[in-house]
């Protein structure tokens, strides 16, 4: 699972980390930890510098707050970096624990299971864990007596709705129409496509699908997921299958809606019966000429290798 967060990033983690065992957290700056539980035997490297206590970046008294839990600080006054691993989760973004990373500014991070991704981000925490100086009770004491300073904040707090990107990979039976179907509809779909033309690539052909009623496909997917579309031509004479593509935007008109995908220049297809023999070969099952679901993760990996 891959997925890109915006928004108030560590609201949107805080079950995951609550749940992990043991939290491991390399942010450089540290003045608001309220939706990061931090707790006895936890780790936090930050930059504790008296340049960073003076300027209000890092707050001496937060740190006390979390020593007197049990969580392991420390200080490295050149990092810049802002990850952290919950259990099976690792988090790498743009984010520190501030209420101004929360409130004010436009943040964007990976939140992700792939296990080698996890296992770097934890060699990286623990790497700079062991060459960065150790926060007690004396470090403590004296930067607490450090008068602050802080920069004056600029800006407003964050009024606009947190963008959610999609993340799942669909397989999807689709059926070519005629030129002239839902002209009622044209014109919606003529100003879609001019905004999906700009979110994506220069070289990339914007298609679209079109999809009524309840169905998980409709109610579910959202720019950002990836779909494996089974493209049925209007005869009914050729199908082919086109390798994963990204959805760019989304239209909700009425009782219809529209997933416009971005199909790349170099975009790999298959005719159906490579595809069927091509599916079995990898151990890829339930694939019919007429599917319409989700992948899971397992499967995301295997269809991926048929374009390979």
């Amino acid at each position: 699972m891959d997925t890109i967060l915006t928004g108030n990033i560590w609201r949107l983690v805080a079950q995951k980390a609550k749940a992990a065992k043991r939290r491991l957290v390399a942010a450089a700056y540290v003045s608001s930890c309220r939706h990061l539980k931090l707790r006895q035997n936890d780790v936090l490297v930050c930059d504790a510098s008296d340049r960073a206590i003076k300027a209000g970046e890092t707050s001496a008294r937060l740190l006390q707050a979390l020593l007197r839990k049990g969580v392991e600080l420390r200080s490295r006054p050149d990092l810049h970096a802002k990850v952290a691993v919950f259990g099976r989760y690792a988090l790498i973004g743009s984010c520190t624990l501030s209420a101004s990373s929360e409130e004010y500014s436009t943040e964007l991070a990976l939140f992700t299971d792939r296990k080698q991704v996890v296992a770097q981000t934890t060699a990286f925490i623990h790497g700079i864990r062991e060459v960065s100086q150790e926060i007690d009770g004396d470090f403590l004491q004296r930067i607490l007596k450090i008068k602050v300073r802080p920069a004056r904040r600029r800006g407003c707090p964050r009024k606009d709705k947190v963008t959610r990107f999609g993340n799942k990979v669909w397989l999807v039976s689709v059926h070519e129409l005629a030129e002239d179907s839902f002209p009622e509809e044209q014109p919606f779909v003529e100003e879609a496509e001019k905004k999906a033309e700009s979110l994506a690539d220069k070289d990339s052909t914007i298609s679209w699908i079109r999809w009524t009623g309840k169905a998980r496909f409709r109610s579910v997917t959202q720019r950002g997921d990836r779909v494996v579309q089974i493209w049925t031509s209007l005869s009914g004479k050729r199908i082919t299958v086109f390798a994963p593509c990204p959805g760019v935007a989304r239209l909700d008109v009425g009782h219809w809606t529209r997933l416009f995908v971005a199909e790349p220049e170099d975009c790999h297809r298959l005719t159906w019966e490579r595809f069927e023999k091509e599916a079995v070969k990898h151990s890829l099952s339930r694939v019919s000429k007429n599917s319409v679901r989700e992948l899971n993760p397992r499967e995301v990996l295997l269809i991926e290798r048929l374009w390979k």
